[in-house]
């Protein structure tokens, strides 16, 4: 007999929180199968019939997140991408860019921290670069568009990082104005109120 959809995606997301638990205070290559388990309630063979290891597991972790993040990316520059296109505005592409970061901003962070994988940073980046040239937030002919997206994404992943660490210290409001000044205006352009 065969098991209900929802007792066998209730499983699987057992796993999946069991892990997710584990891998928030340690490095992947220490956590184990058996420590899974015991969290989740389950036992080994459960865990293989929907993982193949445990790399497995953050691989579907990331490819769910990266899936979810890039279907929001896309809703949200879509909203909007005359106005973002046709405006020089910073706030505009940060004010969509930064509830889509802040809706998964638990799982991002520490995929892309001291415990995460470098791939997962590297998927996320080229997500942000597709969504940018197919809305023409960018023309695909501008000069050093590598290099300007790096730039543009650095932005937003380190500072809702450091926004995140500090446990959303600034409201979201002065955070969307500080961080689309900075990264137009500079350092300098903003302590001399280019930006006011």
């Amino acid at each position: 007999m065969k098991k209900q959809p929802e007792v066998t995606a209730a499983t699987r997301q057992g796993f999946i929180d069991a892990f997710w638990t584990l891998y928030k205070e340690k490095g992947i290559e220490k956590i184990s199968v058996s420590e899974i388990t015991k969290i989740s309630g389950n036992n080994r063979s459960t865990f293989y019939h929907y993982f193949l290891d445990v790399y497995d597991l953050l691989e579907q972790i990331e490819d769910k997140l990266l899936e979810d993040v890039n279907r929001d990316l896309k809703s949200a520059f879509g909203c909007v991408a005359d106005e973002i296109s046709s405006s020089d505005d910073f706030n505009i592409l940060f004010s969509r860019i930064t509830p889509v970061f802040r809706k998964y901003e638990e799982k991002l962070f520490v995929l892309i921290g001291s415990h995460g994988d470098p791939k997962f940073s590297g998927l996320l980046r080229k997500h942000m670069k597709e969504n940018l040239l197919a809305f023409q937030v960018l023309p695909n002919d501008t000069e050093h568009i590598d290099y300007i997206i790096n730039f543009i994404y650095s932005s937003i992943i380190g500072m809702l990082g450091f926004w995140y660490e500090r446990e959303h210290d600034i409201s979201e409001e002065e955070f969307i104005k500080l961080v689309p000044n900075l990264t137009a205006y500079g350092v300098l352009g903003y302590r001399k109120g280019v930006n006011s």
